[in-house]
């Protein structure tokens, strides 16, 4: 759920701010600040702790933080080196949303009695990936590689809605009949008892 809360702020943002100049070297930014935070945290957290109460475990976590710390100050400072990455990575990840989508379609067609036209968002997510890091015209066009990424991030919580409704008809279907098919107490013995008892 949270997952697609995320990607569905990242699509909005991305449509909205995709004629932005130089909006990659933000999208950048904004990778190295995720990167960023969380090593100083971290870091932070291990330096105060006292020395008696530091574990092997935090020792093993600095050399990673150390990394990612690192790699976030360079992805800041150094945004621009990142451009031509981060259109592959936004290919890369719309194949690999789309193919999840597929995939799990298809093995839930069955239980969830999946219609045809689900699948329409989910290939449309694999051929813009596809079409992204296929054709370097496209690629040459920074805003409009973030326009179709911004698109096939919606499209990507549209099927995930779409999903969601067919598991929750499912399982309401399972538990109906189970309520309908549950006993019914007998009025007529429960009156009975009721008489008997003002009778003694």
């Amino acid at each position: 759920m949270l997952t697609n809360v995320i990607l569905l702020l990242a699509g909005i943002i991305l449509i909205v701010f995709h004629h932005v100049p130089n909006i990659l070297v933000w999208g950048a930014r904004v990778m190295g600040a995720v990167f960023l935070l969380p090593a100083v945290v971290y870091l932070i957290m291990v330096a105060v702790r006292h020395a008696d109460a530091r574990t092997s475990t935090d020792y093993l976590g600095v050399l990673p933080a150390v990394g990612g710390l690192c790699f976030g100050l360079v992805m800041i400072i150094k945004a621009h080196l990142f451009d031509g990455i981060l259109q592959l990575l936004m290919g890369v990840l719309l194949l690999v949303l789309g193919l999840f989508h597929v995939i799990f379609l298809l093995l839930s067609r069955n239980s969830m009695k999946v219609k045809g036209w689900y699948h329409i968002c989910p290939l449309a997510v694999i051929l813009c990936g596809v079409l992204s890091l296929a054709l370097p015209a496209l690629r040459s066009s920074v805003s409009t590689v973030v326009l179709l990424t911004g698109i096939c991030l919606l499209l990507f919580n549209f099927t995930s809605l779409q999903e969601y409704l067919a598991e929750r008809k499912v399982r309401r279907a399972v538990t109906q009949p189970a309520v309908e098919s549950a006993p019914v107490a007998d009025d007529s013995a429960a009156e009975t008892i009721v008489q008997d008892n003002e009778l003694e």
